[in-house]
């Protein structure tokens, strides 16, 4: 009004000056808490300077939608049911890189075991063949029995070389789970010192592998996580079906001053001012969080199904693996005691044929049973080995069993 009433320019310099701080925490019951404080002064050419400074503090309390911990809390315990769905995939990863590690550990020492026992028996072929040169020299043993020993030595013969190939490809398969780095690490030549063994705590009950496996087998954490996540999305999504009824409280006090530097907010300044309010937003219509509740509401029932069917997955891969570890654990002392029989049978049929009552079939018969008998007791003992690994891998505590057990073992 008062510029108005002049015709003339006036010259008008004003100055503003604003300076504000503000807290806020959501707490997890889904209360607000906003603390602020601020300073605002103006001074001019023409006008009376003016300032003021306030200090409040606004609550807002969440009494439908928003209101409680599942609903405020829902986002940070999913991204810890994350974090614990990574774990377990890790886990699962190590366990079955270190079942592939051990399993290919004891591949290669089979390879050389089977390589070692057909050096052996073209050996014995190599000497049954001198025995019975000599007696055809001798005159007792006609010729046509050279025939037999000289197809059985060219058999013996292609069985190391295919044994041979196999231990090479243990070697490869074993040096590819080591990672070589280098080019020059695919020709190194392992050297299995470590002979199969019998822990001393290697198999419980079916029922006490069954609870373990319960309780540590990596899938079926994982499907629990995800099933505690749909649980936490229901939840969360049921509350967004709520109207949203906020509870607000603002307490403030406010101090005036001619200059900013004296406008400090003081909290016990007699210029207050005290609100209290509800705000109330009712949606006309819900059809996306009807949508995303029902769809919360499937994805839970549908991850129940899958931890239900996991649960009797792995009973049945502990039960599986519980019987094979039974059967391998008895093949040891069956295929030991057959090896000794055989063993005993292959020095009989020599005696025989060296008082001539017994052929050259007979004898390489012998050895090839023997042979056979000495594959099966090496093929035993790695078999059990494996079955343990894989039921300790169906249960899920291979890692666990192989860092806390490894010094608890008897060397056979």
């Amino acid at each position: 009004r008062f510029l108005g009433t002049r015709t003339t320019p006036v010259d008008l310099r004003q100055d503003r000056n604003q300076y504000g701080l503000q807290l806020s925490q959501l707490l997890p019951f889904g209360t607000s808490l906003t603390a602020n404080a601020t300073m605002s002064g103006t001074t001019s050419n023409l006008y009376v300077a003016q300032a003021s400074g306030a200090v409040g503090l606004t609550i807002t309390q969440p009494l439908l939608q928003g209101f409680g911990f599942g609903a405020n809390l829902a986002d940070l315990r999913k991204a810890n049911l994350d974090a614990d769905i990574t774990r377990a995939e890790l886990k699962a990863v190590a366990e079955e890189v270190a079942a592939q590690v051990e399993t290919g550990y004891w591949a290669i020492y089979l390879a050389d075991q089977e390589v070692a026992i057909q050096k052996k028996s073209v050996d014995l072929a190599e000497q049954q063949l001198r025995e019975s040169l000599e007696r055809v020299k001798v005159g007792s043993l006609p010729e046509l029995e050279l025939a037999t020993v000289h197809a059985e030595l060219a058999t013996r013969r292609e069985a190391l070389i295919d044994a041979q190939s196999g231990y090479e490809q243990a070697r490869l398969r074993f040096l590819y789970l080591l990672n070589p780095g280098d080019p020059a690490g695919w020709n190194l030549m392992p050297l299995p010192t470590e002979r199969p063994f019998i822990p001393t705590d290697s198999l419980d009950s079916v029922s006490e592998h069954v609870e373990l496996g319960m309780r540590f087998r990596s899938d079926l954490n994982q499907a629990r996580f995800a099933l505690s996540k749909g649980a936490i999305d229901v939840v969360q999504t049921r509350n967004g079906l709520l109207p949203k009824l906020d509870l607000i409280v603002t307490l403030s006090r406010t101090t005036y001053a001619k200059a900013i530097n004296d406008a400090y907010p003081e909290i016990d300044s007699p210029f207050r001012d005290q609100i209290v309010g509800v705000n109330l937003l009712f949606p006309l219509t819900e059809r996306k969080p009807i949508a995303q509740y029902n769809r919360a509401k499937r994805t839970r029932d549908q991850l129940e199904q899958s931890v239900a069917n996991l649960e009797r997955m792995a009973q049945f891969d502990i039960r599986s693996a519980h019987i094979e570890v039974l059967r391998t654990r008895q093949q040891i002392n069956a295929t030991r005691v057959s090896r000794e029989l055989q063993e005993r049978k292959l020095d009989a049929e020599h005696e025989k044929f060296r008082v001539g009552k017994s052929t050259n079939y007979l004898v390489l018969q012998a050895q090839r049973d023997f042979t056979a008998s000495q594959r099966d007791e090496a093929r035993s003992m790695v078999s059990y080995l494996e079955a343990l690994v894989n039921l300790y891998l169906m249960e899920g505590t291979l890692l666990e069993r192989k860092i806390g057990r490894a010094s608890c073992r008897e060397r056979v």
